[in-house]
């Protein structure tokens, strides 16, 4: 058999029976020869053997295998690095449009910081503002307070001269078995204003000021014609006249000493007030309270009455300092001008 090629055309003839009988005859023989024509008319003859043919074909054959898997291998890895490719570019797309988001939001949290820095400025000014304000309005009110305090202060003092009455004295402290370091006492004027004042309220508080009703004054205190004998006497009191029923008013906090029917006094109600203060309600037509009762200065303690030995219905209201009776009309008065006066301080 003869198989020539071309180096020209680089062609090779071969038909289907030709490659069929060229099996066919590698099947009979052993031995087979490859002639090689060139352009000169050079014939060159290449022997070559059946197996060496097969060893040809098979490494041939796995060339092709080899070719084709590293082939649809490159083709696979391609295909994954074109995916890889466009899937960093996308993700490097999104880190783009994120960093300009945090850019804007940077951006606007800037711009919020700033808003809040300067409505915090605002509150900062207006909190120093209304500071100065309150500060020229305490001032102000403490002011007022220390004039209607020294005010006040020097009425009392000057009423409560006027009736004999001495306010206590501070309490001396001995200088021995004492010590401690030396703080020199703050100067404040209203200090010393409040202080004063709580010393006039704690005193006054049980004093027995004003009238316990509103009837007229029918007997004076001191020296009278008995209205029932009509002997010269002596009156330890005042009367006043009202009607049966009218309320009568404690004139002074304090405690109810006696509640009860007292003879020629009728029903007869005694009220100590501390510090020698004893005040007396007779002739009522009831007493309203109890031995014991703690009373508060305007509290009801009885009725108007016409009881014991009396003329009409009247009330017989008594002052005793120390166990002796003085005259109530002095504190009567104090409390007529305190009242003048607070109504004058409430107009203004």
């Amino acid at each position: 058999m003869l198989l020539s090629i071309n180096r020209t055309a680089l062609n090779t003839i071969l038909s289907v029976g030709q490659i069929n009988n060229f099996f066919g005859n590698l099947k009979m023989r052993e031995q087979l020869n490859i002639i090689i024509a060139s352009d000169r008319g050079k014939i060159h003859k290449l022997p070559c053997s059946k197996k060496k043919l097969q060893y040809i074909f098979a490494f041939s054959v796995a060339s092709l295998l080899f070719l084709i898997v590293t082939s649809v291998f490159s083709l696979s890895l391609f295909t994954k690095n074109q995916n890889n490719s466009r899937e960093i570019t996308k993700l490097r797309e999104q880190l783009r449009a994120s960093a300009e988001l945090i850019t804007e939001h940077q951006r606007l949290n800037e711009a919020q910081k700033l808003r809040l820095d300067l409505q915090l400025s605002k509150l900062e000014l207006t909190n120093v503002k209304q500071a100065v304000a309150f500060k020229k309005e305490k001032e102000t009110l403490i002011s007022t307070a220390i004039s209607e305090l020294t005010e006040r202060s020097e009425l009392i003092e000057n009423i409560m001269g006027s009736i004999g009455i001495e306010l206590p004295e501070d309490e001396a402290t001995g200088t021995k078995n004492s010590g401690g370091p030396f703080i020199q006492q703050p100067d404040k004027e209203w200090d010393g204003l409040l202080y004063k004042a709580d010393k006039y309220l704690k005193t006054i508080r049980f004093l027995p000021l004003g009238r316990p009703i509103n009837g007229p004054i029918t007997s004076r205190f001191g020296k009278r014609r008995d209205p029932v004998n009509k002997k010269k006497g002596f009156h330890t009191g005042i009367d006043f006249r009202g009607k049966r029923g009218d309320k009568i008013y404690a004139t002074a906090d304090g405690v109810v000493k006696k509640a009860f029917r007292n003879g020629g006094y009728g029903n007869y109600v005694l009220i100590n007030h501390g510090n020698g203060y004893n005040t007396i309600y007779a002739h009522m037509q009831a007493y309203l309270v109890h031995k014991g009762d703690i009373i508060k200065r305007g509290q009801i303690i009885g009725l108007v009455g016409n009881t014991g030995r009396s003329t009409g219905p009247h009330l017989h209201y008594e002052i005793n300092l120390d166990k002796k009776p003085i005259n109530p009309y002095n504190f009567m008065k104090v409390a007529k001008l305190s009242q003048s006066t607070r109504k004058k301080a409430q107009k203004e």
